[in-house]
């Protein structure tokens, strides 16, 4: 072509469109019109140019690395399990409802089975290579796994052919009730032994979802949970398990909210974070080979607007995918304020469903790679998580933490800090500066009644 219509756009740097946006404010100061404060602490600019790179280069190496390549031709790239939580007392009305579920979209299965479950009646017709199953003990969780593996063991199936893990950690058990660290570590490495045959069915699960749904930032939910990870790794491997086995068996629980792009960013740091403290131990554990079973958040849930709770989920959704899970639960919209119908469980099903089927979020691998607004976030959070990892190790480490309630206080002034910038959202209007005040502080007291992992009876329990 002679006439050349499509020219590149001239180059410009930061400092130009700095300087360009501060004309259109007439003024105003930049930073403090443009630029906010994540709730982690550090400052988000609205606009990432290729010199904010410099300190970011060494994440690229992790793109495009979220799960292994499909051995089966003709895959999509990118895949993740449609999980979904079925319960009924009667095993005959739970057999139809899971395979209600898997004739309808759902591959994986979420359970909460004791030694008294039915297994054969429950699991009838179920093909297990096909689905991965994730178990949620009951009150004596070794007697009620090993009554599931016995059966598994009885089945006849290929130990590759079971897929899924265990929903139980046991140190983020102590949060919710007095906990002795060594029981935890003897059931934990018990639970682990059960499930040796099996090599796809992971028994090692790091629950950062109680930090996130009592409100901890971004920052506490890694920090927190790579230290019960180093807690839990030197209390195993004092057991006699190796590092490397302990890393095959293992994947990160973690609920993800509704800051879109810092929660992608936390995944893409659990990703890379874990596969760097793994170095620590000499096991070789590529980012791709980490598992992360993602589940919608419960912090930002209403009881009194659940349709809301339904374009929340969505989009939490495609955070966790884009962020990397190889596992997603949606909880039904409505959980928080009614026993959930059969509307909203398909309704929580089918969003995982449309995001693959029309949103085709499995056509590309990785696309929040190479933004450099991500990379920022990853870079910081990273940073930020690895120092509070540190400064827990030098204080005695996670035990010590939780044992000295320092966790529990932690998580607690993050949570008044997100209820307050709440507050102070909701309530920004014209007015006296003392009025707004006042209805802040009677908005935090009044409760906003959010789950706390700090109650009264626990921290006062004796330890």
């Amino acid at each position: 072509m002679k006439d050349k219509k499509f020219q590149d756009f001239p180059k410009a740097d930061k400092q130009a469109w700095i300087d360009q946006a501060t004309k259109d404010l007439k003024g105003d100061d930049f930073e403090k019109q443009l630029v906010s404060m994540a709730i982690e602490g550090f400052p988000v600019f609205p606009y990432y140019a290729v010199e904010d790179t410099k300190e970011t280069q060494w994440i690229k190496t992790n793109d495009n690395r979220i799960n292994p390549a499909s051995d089966i031709p003709g895959n999509p790239p990118r895949y993740w399990t449609n999980a979904v939580e079925v319960a009924h007392e009667d095993p005959v009305v739970l057999n139809e409802e899971i395979k209600l579920v898997l004739q309808n979209g759902a591959d994986g299965l979420i359970l909460s089975l004791s030694e008294k479950t039915d297994l054969d009646t429950i699991f009838k017709d179920v093909l297990f290579p096909y689905i991965s199953i994730w178990i949620k003990p009951t009150e004596k969780p070794y007697t009620s796994l090993k009554f599931f593996s016995d059966w598994l063991q009885l089945q006849g199936l290929e130990p590759n052919a079971i897929h899924g893990g265990v929903l139980w950690d046991g140190l983020a058990k102590g949060f919710q009730q007095p906990i002795q660290l060594d029981v935890q570590l003897d059931r934990i490495y018990n639970i682990h032994r059960l499930f040796e045959a099996f090599p796809n069915f992971r028994s090692i699960c790091l629950d950062t979802t109680i930090y996130a749904n009592s409100g901890g930032s971004s920052v506490q939910q890694i920090g927190y949970g790579l230290a019960a990870l180093v807690e839990l790794w030197d209390g195993l491997t004092e057991r006699g398990a190796g590092a490397e086995e302990l890393y095959s068996n293992l994947f990160i629980f973690t609920a993800v909210g509704s800051d879109y792009f810092m929660e992608i960013a936390k995944l893409k740091t659990l990703r890379i974070a874990l596969s760097h403290l793994a170095e620590l131990y000499h096991v070789n554990l590529p980012p791709e080979e980490v598992k992360l079973f993602s589940v919608s958040s419960k912090w930002n849930k209403s009881a009194q607007e659940p349709y809301n709770n339904l374009l929340r989920n969505t989009t939490e959704a495609m955070s966790a995918i884009l962020g990397g899970c190889n596992v997603l639960f949606v909880e039904p919209h409505d959980k928080y304020s009614q026993v959930p119908d059969a509307f909203s469980k398909r309704m929580a099903r089918n969003i995982s469903n449309i995001l693959k089927e029309e949103a085709h979020f499995d056509k590309v691998i990785d696309p929040a790679a190479g933004s450099y607004f991500v990379e920022n976030l990853i870079e910081k959070l990273y940073t930020e998580a690895f120092t509070s990892l540190k400064a827990i190790e030098a204080e005695g480490g996670w035990w010590q933490a939780y044992a000295n309630h320092l966790i529990q206080e932690d998580i607690r002034k993050m949570r008044r800090k997100k209820i307050a910038r709440h507050a102070e959202e909701r309530f920004r209007k014209p007015g006296p500066i003392t009025e707004g005040i006042d209805q802040h502080e009677a908005f935090i007291e009044e409760g906003y009644q959010l789950r706390s992992i700090s109650q009264e009876s626990l921290l006062n329990h004796s330890l």
